[in-house]
């Protein structure tokens, strides 16, 4: 627990170093963005390919602090639990958390009320229904799984597994209050295409969130599988053997699903900047 504490604590203030540097940086090159949008009423390609990058540097700064905080818990989470699957999963989260708050702690321009683009949903109510509906299933099955007559005898794991997913679903949406608020691409002269990339990214972080749940979900109902089967058949509360097959089945298809959207969370990740720039109304100068 001592040494959980501690890497713990190292995480947190490799975290306010990033925020902290990435705060000094952009108070120091504020000036030259200012009066670079002077000198003309549109933005060229080059200096729009700058933005983008400079944009895209704080997911890799997200995703690095997830790995390095995965390869820092993995460890010790197995060593306290003496297993395997539940600290893989449980870390993964956790990891995935950390990466988005971080993201959503990187200093960013805030967008004005005067701003039109302040005003303009990133996403459609409907969008956030599987998400949504996700973790109240999740919720229901651990209920279930904790309360159901024929899974008292074992210990399925599911709790620890809900309260990762929540934090992360909490996490989720720090991003995308971040995202609806924030300008990624500070420079005025690229407000269509600042749109357009939070756009993007608010569908890409709601993908990355919905298929990291399923996958939880699926996560859950795989290990409720492994632990009925663990039961003796012979012994006095040994439960039905179609509920390990049901839960099997069921978790595998669900995690499946999950994997499908964060493929597709990491494609849009990946293609970012062409299709915002596709889809960005604003024009470009040579």
């Amino acid at each position: 627990m001592t040494k959980l504490i501690a890497a713990l604590a190292i995480l947190a203030a490799l975290a306010w170093a990033v925020t902290a540097a990435a705060s000094w940086i952009a108070k120091k090159k504020a000036p030259l963005a200012l009066a670079a949008g002077k000198g003309s009423s549109h933005a060229t390609a080059a200096e729009q390919d700058k933005s983008m990058l400079r944009a895209q540097w704080r997911t890799v700064a997200a995703i690095v602090f997830a790995a390095i905080m995965f390869a820092a818990l993995f460890r010790i989470s197995i060593g306290l639990s003496g297993q395997a699957g539940l600290p893989i999963a449980m870390t993964t989260g956790l990891s995935a958390s950390g990466g988005l708050l971080l993201f959503s702690a990187l200093p960013a321009a805030q967008l004005t009320n005067a701003n039109p683009a302040a005003k303009t949903p990133l996403l459609p109510r409907r969008a956030f229904i599987l998400p949504a509906a996700t973790l109240a299933i999740f919720t229901a099955f651990v209920i279930a799984t904790e309360l159901a007559p024929d899974f008292t005898a074992v210990k399925t794991d599911g709790v620890p597994l809900l309260l990762v997913a929540v934090a992360f679903a909490g996490s989720a949406l720090l991003v995308l209050h971040r995202l609806a608020t924030t300008a990624m691409l500070a420079d005025p002269r690229m407000a269509a295409l600042d749109l357009r990339w939070r756009e993007i990214s608010a569908r890409n972080v709601l993908n990355f969130a919905s298929g990291a749940l399923l996958a939880g979900l699926g996560t859950a109902a795989i290990l409720a599988a492994l632990a009925l089967n663990a039961v003796p058949a012979g012994a006095a509360a040994a439960p039905s053997p179609h509920w390990a097959t049901a839960c099997a089945g069921g978790g595998v298809a669900v995690a499946l699903a999950g994997v499908v959207l964060l493929a597709l969370a990491a494609k849009g990740a990946l293609t970012i900047r062409t299709r915002a720039r596709e889809g960005a109304l604003a024009p470009v100068t040579a």
